[in-house]
């Protein structure tokens, strides 16, 4: 069964417009009577029959309707985006079907890209939830500047920091299953020592992943795959 993303799903909506109606009916050629499902990113799942097609939109029949149980940790990725968006856009998608749930973009003094724009990288986000069938939509925050990030208030969670250096502790070595992490991963030239410090002055633990030395898009799936092995998800 193919889904579509419909936020406003909880609200009662019975109709389906916009690019997810494109997709639906142009692409996919859906007809009247047909079943398709529907995702609030909330963790509503909704099964429904397209009981009329119009210009711009359909309507549609509820036939059941489940609620997705969140998991019982939370995986924050804090990321400094990449030259190349086809990278971030590719991490965005890989990193939502592994059930990431909130993903901020940060920059730093060695960051590649000054600005960045959600839109498209929202739709990834859309596309992994509706691949995984996972239920939730990960979050995305737009730039934000490391130093203002380090000093957030993060409550009741793990807080590490990815440095180019293997005699920092294993990052699987520090995960508390259960224990919802906050993770930061720095640009290809990494952080500079005075970030560095700064963030280990906020608590951030220093972590490695591994001996070999990783693109940026590629140590935030490893980090997100490392969480959800120790929490066997």
């Amino acid at each position: 069964m193919m889904y579509f993303y419909l936020p406003d799903l909880s609200k009662g909506l019975n109709f389906l417009d916009g690019d997810e109606f494109q997709h639906c009916v142009k692409v996919l050629r859906k007809k009247e009577g047909e079943m398709i499902g529907l995702l609030d990113g909330k963790g509503q799942v909704t099964k429904a029959i397209i009981t009329k097609i119009n210009k711009r939109d359909l309507a549609f029949e509820l036939t059941s309707t489940e609620w997705k149980q969140p998991k019982p940790f939370r995986t924050h990725i804090a990321i400094a985006p990449t030259k190349s968006m086809d990278r971030m856009e590719w991490f965005v998608e890989k990193a939502g079907e592994l059930g990431v749930d909130e993903i901020s973009f940060i920059s730093s003094q060695n960051s590649e890209r000054p600005r960045i724009k959600l839109e498209r990288l929202e739709k990834k986000a859309v596309s992994a939830m509706k691949q995984s069938k996972s239920g939730y939509l990960t979050k995305l925050n737009g730039l934000t500047p490391f130093s203002k990030f380090i000093n957030e208030e993060f409550t009741s969670c793990q807080k590490s920091i990815g440095i180019v250096n293997n005699e920092h502790i294993y990052f699987p070595q520090l995960i508390e299953k259960g224990k919802n992490q906050i993770v930061i991963i720095g640009p290809e030239g990494d952080f500079t020592k005075q970030e560095s410090s700064s963030a280990l002055a906020r608590n951030f633990s220093p972590i490695s992943l591994g001996n070999n030395v990783l693109r940026t898009e590629t140590a935030g799936i490893v980090v997100a795959q490392m969480i959800n092995t120790i929490n066997e998800y």
